[in-house]
């Protein structure tokens, strides 16, 4: 996601009514003893197609572009003006009535067309992959997204309801006089309902920019995932280790989005990706912008490249950092894991924020770190080398997990396809 679709500001002004991100559980076909019929077949075969559907990400690349209300509306009109009556009618006040008619339903037309192309086109949310779905709760707030799609498709229902009145009065004129008039009326009550319910495309235009800026992941390749507290270091690995250049500057959550990065290493690709400051609070309580980090750690297949700053020039306590790790480890330690200390030449160089440690765990976490935890400096190039290889292993391991996960996936495919 880039920093400038979505600022901090505006985020927040979201989060009260956001709800806590929960994980997608999904359902496993039974094993049938009996044939099943047509009908059966089908229910499954359409269960089948939204497991697919929810396999995949990407759709948010997939959505038109959405016109803004202004350009609909002038082109619509444009388009309606140019609009002859049926040749062969010699009757003048029966031409211009038909003109009328019909350039009152070209004008509905030109309007609604566009509305109901983008209300069809545009993913539902159930249909989406868990990470994506949290992604438009967390970027719009709890049902913002279905809103403004409800409000243009309710706009496109007005203008089909009175251009279709208003043709038909027009169709029923006496007079070429009448017909104009009822034509003039026809374009203004079109226009003023469209202008009323304009807001609701001008929504939609700032609900597509946003979501075609939002990174894509390729759930078949492996994505090493940065995550720790804000400014212990994570955009500065990134651009060491992809082609990822995320801002890099001495201020927490400088990291504002996911920002998605590529590996390449002995000619395989792999992802990697930069995720918001976890501050030191129960999940209930963090902001949208932290729970971007929990969405990616929840729903993607990735491994974790948890960064600590033991010197504390992050701004955050090592107290902090190691209730944080805690609760981040126990969450998700199923995950391929690998703990990184970064700014290590700092280590002994300053003081310390808190300088004693009632907890022994804490204390051995300050002096050590987590137990195989690798020592790196961006700065000093100190362990660049090793953390490269390290990552490459971890990313080799992920991939045997993918291809494992994939042909278990495939086998069930082929048993639920046999029954």
């Amino acid at each position: 996601m880039n920093k400038e679709s979505i600022s901090d500001g505006s985020l927040s002004t979201l989060e009260p009514g956001i709800s806590s991100v929960y994980l997608c559980q999904r359902a496993h076909s039974a094993t049938y003893s009996y044939t099943l019929d047509d009908r059966l077949q089908g229910e499954l075969d359409d269960f089948n197609g939204e497991q697919k559907k929810q396999e995949t990400v990407g759709a948010f690349q997939k959505i038109p572009m959405v016109m803004p209300a202004t350009d609909i509306l002038m082109s619509a009109q444009r388009k309606s003006r140019n609009v002859l009556p049926t040749k062969g009618i010699a009757n003048i006040a029966k031409r211009e009535r038909n003109k009328g008619a019909k350039q009152l339903d070209a004008l509905m037309k030109e309007l609604s067309v566009p509305l109901r192309t983008y209300t069809e086109n545009f993913p539902k949310r159930r249909d989406l992959h868990p990470y994506e779905r949290s992604l438009i709760e967390l970027t719009f707030g709890e049902g913002y997204y279905e809103q403004v799609l409800g409000r243009v498709d309710a706009l496109r229902k007005r203008i089909t309801s009175v251009g279709k009145q208003h043709a038909s009065v027009c169709a029923k004129s006496t007079t070429k006089r009448e017909a104009e008039e009822r034509l003039t009326e026809g374009r203004k009550k079109l226009e003023e309902s469209f202008q009323h319910g304009k807001h609701a495309i001008d929504d939609l235009v700032n609900v597509a920019k946003a979501l075609r800026s939002m990174p894509v992941v390729d759930l078949h390749i492996p994505t090493l995932c940065l995550v720790g507290s804000p400014n212990v270091g994570k955009s500065s690995l990134v651009r060491i280790l992809s082609s990822g250049k995320p801002e890099v500057c001495s201020y927490p959550f400088t990291t504002r989005g996911i920002l998605m990065g590529h590996i390449v290493s002995n000619h395989e690709r792999f992802q990697v990706t930069d995720t918001p400051g976890l501050l030191t609070r129960h999940d209930d309580d963090r902001n949208n912008i932290e729970r971007l980090t929990l969405a990616v750690l929840s729903y993607l297949p990735i491994a974790v490249l948890y960064v600590h700053d033991l010197s504390e020039d992050c701004g955050t306590s090592v107290a902090d950092q190691y209730i944080t790790y805690k609760h981040i480890k126990d969450r998700f330690g199923d995950r391929l894991w690998l703990d990184v200390i970064s700014k290590c030449d700092l280590l002994g160089k300053k003081e310390p924020i808190s300088f004693s440690d009632a907890d022994d765990d804490v204390a051995q976490y300050r002096r050590l770190g987590p137990e195989g935890a690798l020592r790196v400096s961006v700065q000093s190039e100190i362990g660049v080398k090793e953390l490269k290889e390290r990552v490459h292993e971890l990313l080799t391991s992920q991939m045997a997990r993918i291809k494992a996960s994939k042909a278990e996936h495939e086998t069930q495919e082929i048993g639920t396809s046999v029954l």
